[in-house]
């Protein structure tokens, strides 16, 4: 299929132009880990009587994660902005790819960077005592819902990137994730909420990809847990998705 091939071939280019500008990653690496290490250092000798949970390494893992994979999801917009800058995209446009190529390839290529920095969360928080206890299979299961989620989050920045131009702009992209992590049970259980924020953190679909990592990690397999994320991923991705597809109608009308 034209559209799986050409989105192929973009998503190389942006893993390659990644490659270029390993510093980045850096940072996108670093943040997140600073924080598990911060929060789990501030936190977790009292998590245990405070909240009732006694390995909050492996409870703080799936924040770091989406944090990671919030902040490489950036990358689709700013870099359509770059090539929109430079007069590439419209070049793109004259190539005989599909124009949702255009947009899905840059999506694979976050979705894939997500994937690679989740998996270094995950060998990190082994070595601190996170555990696993669904096993290697659950492991990969993390990788796959991360993947998915990064996917269907980068679509926010590209529709910014798309309908405006604008690098600065793209980048908000990015900051919408902060709202949506402290809305959700990302550092105690949603329980202990006031009825206000449980009620916010119900609604929020970050809390179900939360909540669906974090049984992997502490319980093992559940399918309703598995469900309830990947229908949040879902239902957010015909959201954002549906966005990005507007704005490259708008871009290329």
């Amino acid at each position: 299929m034209q559209v799986l091939r050409s989105a192929y071939f973009l998503m190389l280019r942006g893993l390659r132009e990644s490659a270029r500008q390993p510093a980045v990653e850096l940072t996108n690496i670093f943040i997140p880990m600073f924080f598990f290490a911060v929060t789990v250092g501030a936190i977790g000798n009292i998590a245990a009587g405070a909240f009732g949970v006694d390995n909050f390494v492996g409870f703080q893992m799936p924040v770091a994660i989406l944090q990671a994979v919030a902040g490489t999801a950036g990358m689709a917009g700013i870099a359509t902005t770059v090539d929109i800058e430079r007069g590439y995209f419209d070049k793109l446009l004259l190539t005989p790819a599909p124009r949702l190529s255009l947009v899905l390839g840059r999506l694979a290529a976050d979705s894939v960077r997500a994937m690679l920095l989740t998996g270094l969360v995950l060998i990190a928080g082994s070595f601190a005592g996170a555990g696993m206890e669904a096993g290697p299979f659950g492991f990969v299961a993390i990788l796959v819902l991360a993947g998915l989620f990064g996917l269907v989050y980068s679509a926010i920045g590209m529709a910014i990137a798309l309908r405006t131009g604008s690098p600065q702009a793209a980048q908000a992209g990015f900051l919408i994730f902060f709202p949506l992590l402290f809305l959700s049970p990302a550092f105690a259980p949603k329980e202990v909420f006031a009825g206000w924020l449980e009620f916010l953190a119900t609604i929020n679909p970050v809390t179900y990809v939360l909540q669906g990592m974090r049984h992997l990690i502490l319980e093992g397999w559940s399918w309703r847990a598995l469900a309830e994320a990947t229908g949040s991923i879902l239902g957010l991705g015909v959201l954002t998705l549906s966005l990005a597809l507007a704005a490259l109608r708008y871009r290329t009308s």
